[in-house]
């Protein structure tokens, strides 16, 4: 959300020798009040969802006027014959990176205090993103869903949107060059350019809402789409000789707008076909002029507003963020408010006393950019140290660095996106999920509390003679007839695992998996999938119960939160922030089920747990963790699962079915 403020908009206007060029290009206060009423929907709804539930769209407004606003400025320049990609490019520095810095600067110094080792890797990935301008693709290869429910917990998440405005800049003055050797075809060609970004958006397939979300090339028409008011002058005249339909038009933007803020959220699909009705409101309220909604949009507390707009929308979501992981859970309204307040103070100080004066600094352009450029690069650095180090733990006691766990040193094991799929389909089963074809096989199947399993079975699988095979999903149980909107491909993942199980007669199935679901799901879906297996010949079915869950942030966390309010080491056993009561629910539920079924239940909590408390730190010195976030085992904990439950696993691998 980086468009060209009011003043660099005053000096491209009176600049211009071309009458109709320079009047798209004049400053229109009326634009900055659309900023402030966009960037106002965003901050309510990430404060109050509830009220606004469509306050994202904020954002498509954003792009639209950013991709007028930008190409009126190359249009005239390309028209006066004085467009240069360096000075371009320089004013384009000069406006995003001084306070982009200065925001993910702080954010990192707060982060230094207050975030855990693998949230600070996963804001080391978002800074690297940042500094390059690819967040969103940062953000995809996360796989982090703007809507997804963890999402809040990254600080620099809202920057997705400027890494899609950053790459239009790239790519677009070139662009516009090639589009404008013809410029009496310039504006069919922009529409379609959008028209086919436009026709991709629609084409995404549901599970690949995330890319459609996040990519250029969906999300690119919004922009295009202001690029086209910007060089089509039609609207303008139509509107001066019939001063009704200017009014209409712009009444039908404000209204267009209003209704995508309230009637649209978080469920609908996004970007989509709703989203023609902001980024349309918003070109009507562009294309025309001189109506009273203007004149409400020109008042002096919006045009405030959206003069700090670009500031205040990098600066609420880190507090918002940090007040929420703080919290622990949903936050009172009244801190809420503190923190959009906090916002506007910061939003206006970085607008007052970092960007103007390096904007405008008496300065020449050279000595305020490559500064700039090097700051940026530092702040690169230092996304690229704090995901390197895997978080930074030297911030913390030599004493419990060791247990300071980001989780990436166990999901190198899980064979992520080949016998572990994330939004991927059954075909991306690499061929060797299968196993190495060694006999007895050990079938595991499940979601990734089941890939967490297999680096401990396969630990054993040389000195006890057998083989290994993993077929799991994320978010994705055992269960055959099992949906879920987040994860479209879990159905026809498990029904191709079944029939992957029936060609090779593994000598046991493990069912190993959150969880977490209702008991009405597991005795509808459990008894379904145990039919299928035996359908297709297996003999042997092991069901894994849930390990050991803890609250807090997981069991890493809990070693540093464990520390600050004692001193001390987490201990070796223990029910310090222990969900226990839920792990023996469930364990009893399992018993039920498994043996109404005839299936084997193997119960992980009893491996792990005793009266006493459940093991967080095994190994030589008890020197590692047996999870390292609320569940999941690392690979220490997976071994030492598997040591205590394959001589069992094994000892019922050809006993016949009850």
């Amino acid at each position: 959300m980086t468009i060209a403020s009011s003043v660099e908009l005053r000096a491209a206007g009176s600049a211009s020798s071309s009458r109709s060029t320079a009047q798209a290009l004049t400053y229109r206060p009326d634009i900055d009040g659309l900023r402030a009423v966009a960037v106002i929907a965003v901050l309510i709804y990430h404060a109050f969802p509830q009220l606004l539930p469509g306050g994202f769209a904020g954002v498509d407004v954003f792009f639209v006027i950013s991709g007028y606003l930008i190409t009126g400025i190359i249009d005239r320049q390309c028209a006066e014959k004085s467009l240069s990609f360096a000075s371009f490019y320089a004013r384009r520095i000069l406006r995003i990176f001084p306070a982009l810095i200065a925001v993910a600067l702080a954010t990192f110094l707060i982060a230094w205090f207050v975030l855990s080792v693998a949230e600070m890797e996963a804001l080391g990935t978002n800074i690297k993103g940042a500094a390059a301008f690819v967040e969103n693709f940062m953000l995809h290869e996360q796989i982090v869903g703007y809507f997804d429910p963890g999402a809040e917990r990254l600080p620099l998440l809202h920057l997705w949107s400027l890494g899609i405005e950053e790459q239009y800049y790239i790519i677009w003055p070139a662009a516009f060059v090639l589009i404008a050797r013809w410029p009496s075809h310039k504006v069919a060609i922009i529409a379609a350019l959008g028209i086919g970004s436009f026709v991709l958006c629609l084409a995404t397939p549901a599970q690949d809402a995330a890319w459609a979300f996040y990519s250029p090339t969906t999300r690119g028409w919004e922009l295009l789409a202001g690029s086209l008011v910007a060089v089509w002058r039609a609207p303008r005249p139509i509107v001066q000789a019939a001063p009704l339909a200017g009014n209409l038009l712009a009444g039908f933007g404000a209204a267009g707008i209003l209704a995508a803020f309230f009637l649209v959220s978080s469920s609908s699909p996004w970007p989509g076909a709703r989203t023609i009705v902001p980024v349309a409101a918003t070109m009507a309220l562009i294309a025309t002029g001189g109506t009273f909604v203007h004149r409400m949009l020109a008042q002096p507390p919006l045009v405030f507003v959206g003069l700090i707009s670009y500031p205040l929308y990098l600066w609420h979501y880190p507090l918002i963020a940090f007040m929420k992981l703080h919290i622990g859970g949903a936050a009172p309204a009244w801190m809420l408010l503190m923190m959009l307040g906090l916002s506007a103070v910061l939003a206006w100080l970085t607008y007052r006393f970092i960007e103007l004066p390096i904007r405008f600094g008496a300065a020449s352009m050279s000595w305020r950019v490559w500064p700039l450029l090097a700051a940026m690069t530092a702040t690169g650095a230092v996304g690229i140290l704090a995901t390197s180090t895997r978080g930074l733990p030297v911030r913390y006691a030599p004493e419990i660095r060791g247990f300071l766990l980001s989780g990436s040193e166990t999901w190198s094991h899980w064979r992520r996106g080949r016998c572990l799929l994330v939004l991927q389909p059954a075909s991306a089963f690499g061929a060797d999920c299968a196993g190495q074809g060694g006999r007895p096989l050990l079938l595991i199947w499940g979601d990734s509390y089941g890939a967490a399993l297999y680096p401990g079975l396969l630990h054993f699988s040389v000195e006890r003679g057998y083989d290994v095979a993993q077929y799991t999903a994320s978010a994705c149980p055992p269960l055959i007839g099992y949906t879920l909107d987040a994860r479209p491909f879990c159905k026809s993942i498990n029904d191709d695992v079944v029939l992957r199980i029936g060609r090779l007669k593994p000598d046991v199935v493990i069912l190993d998996a959150t969880w977490g679901y209702a008991e009405a799901v597991l005795r509808e879906d459990l008894p379904r999938t145990v039919a299928a297996l035996r359908a297709n010949g297996i003999a042997r079915i092991v069901l894994m119960g849930p390990p050991p869950s803890w609250l807090g942030g997981g069991l890493s966390a809990n070693v540093l939160d464990y520390y600050r309010q004692t001193g001390q080491l987490l201990p070796e056993r223990t029910l310090f922030r222990s969900n226990d009561e839920w792990t023996r629910g469930r364990d009893a539920l399992f018993r039920e089920l498994t043996r109404e079924l005839g299936i084997d239940y193997i119960s992980v909590r009893d491996v792990f747990c005793n009266d006493e408390g459940c093991l967080s730190r095994i190994g030589p010195g008890a020197s590692q963790l047996t999870a390292f976030d609320p569940g999941h085992l690392t690979v220490p904990g997976a071994i030492f699962l598997a040591g205590h439950t394959i001589g069992d696993l094994l000892g019922s691998a050809r006993r016949p079915s009850p």
